[in-house]
Formats: C-alpha cells, structure tokens, sequence
C-alpha cells in the first residue's frame, strides 16, 4: 500500500508541476524562444562533446519549446548527420532527417515526425560508422570508445541536477535506458555508441529538484540559455 501511495504522490507531484510548466510557457513571445535557440547554437557550437559527435539526435520544437531549427542548421554546417525521432508503439526511433520535407505531423502526440522511408539509427551505425569494413563492437549504450553521439533531449523541466519532467509517456526514458530500444529489429551486434545527453532549458523551465522515479532517467547536462 505504501509503494502505491508513494507512486500515486510522485504523479501528482509530476502533474502539478506539469501543468505549472506549461502554464509558463504558454505566457512566453515566441521571438523569446526563437532567440532562445540561436543561443543555444551558440553554446553548444564551442561544447567539446558536440564537436566530437559524428551525429546528433534532436526533434522538431513546438511552439512552446525553445527553437530547435539553429541547432539542425548548425549541426548540418559542421558536417554532422542528423536524427529525428518518430514514436513506434511504446517506444522511439530515431531517422536522418535533411529537408524539412521530410517532416509529417502524425504519431499519438501530433508533433512534426520523420515520414516513413528514411534512413534509421541502426542502419546509419551499421553501415556508415564502419565504412571500411572494421569489426562491429559489440552493443553497448555508454562506452567511452563507443561512437560519439550527442544527443539533445527534449523536457517541460529540468533541474541542475539533471533530472528531466518530460510530458508523461516515457518515451525517453525508455530510450535512455538502453539505446538499443531505437533500433528494434535489428541485431545487437550494432556498433557500441557513447552518447552524451544534454537537456536544453530557459530559465522559466528550471526548477530547484524535479520530482524522480526509479523509472526517469537523468540527462548528462543540463545548459540553461539564452
């Protein structure tokens, strides 16, 4: 009874701050948070693990989420590939994305996805991390010789710690714990991935400590802008 008490107050605890958040951000000018993603581009243009990476996974911002079209831009610019998210069941999957005919509002949440057709995570690791034929490692979510991957993660909150209150489904959590979740289907001998997780938030979004399950996975980094 006091494991179900205790999970019953953590979701109402989420829900308050949920509704709190969105409260927030609704209030916002969206030249705010346009401006709020040429800063974001600009501090992680000089982050040492986004130079590093060979890709990035990022998402197409709503209107209320700081502007994520400079940080696809700059990633494009530095030679990096690109990955979009696109739910599939309970869980996510991550496609190359380029033009941005290649987005479709579709899935359970209505959000800009990658239409069907592109290239998926587990292929681009399969075939692009390896082009001269070297042995595939074998899978692993967060080795340090892994290869780099920055991965930008989306919230309603953060704290400094690096908790993350994400809209209530758990998609990236589960991604998170365990990477192999984005590419289903395929073998585990992918190559080995080190992806550093970074959550992005305007000071409207960061609060003192956000409530946390066993199940809610922390982000690497948290970097308030502008």
């Amino acid at each position: 009874m006091g494991n179900q008490e205790s999970r019953d107050s953590l979701a109402e605890q989420k829900k308050v701050l949920r509704r709190e958040i969105r409260h927030r951000l609704r209030e916002l000018n969206p030249e705010y948070l346009l401006q709020a993603g040429l800063a974001a581009a600009v501090r992680l243009e000089e982050h040492p693990l986004w130079q590093k990476a060979l890709a990035v996974l990022l998402y197409a911002s709503l209107p209320t989420e700081i502007d994520t079209a400079h940080l696809f831009r700059l990633a494009r610019q530095r030679g990096k590939r690109v990955f979009f998210p696109r739910i599939t069941g309970v869980d996510i999957q991550f496609f190359f994305f380029f033009f941005e005919r290649d987005l479709d509002i579709q899935g359970p949440l209505r959000i800009p996805e990658p239409r069907t057709g592109l290239i998926n995570f587990a292929d681009w690791l399969t075939e692009c991390a390896n082009p001269n034929g070297a042995p595939v490692p074998e899978a692993g979510s967060r080795t340090e010789d892994g290869v780099p991957i920055c991965g930008i993660i989306p919230g309603l909150a953060f704290d400094r710690q690096g908790g993350r209150l994400g809209k209530g489904k758990g998609y990236y959590d589960r991604f998170l714990s365990s990477i192999e979740k984005t590419v289903l289907g395929y073998p585990p001998s992918y190559p080995s991935v080190s992806l550093y997780t970074i959550g992005l938030c305007i000071p409207e979004q960061l609060v003192d400590q956000v409530p946390r399950g066993t199940s809610d996975i922390l982000v690497d980094e948290v970097i308030l802008v502008p």
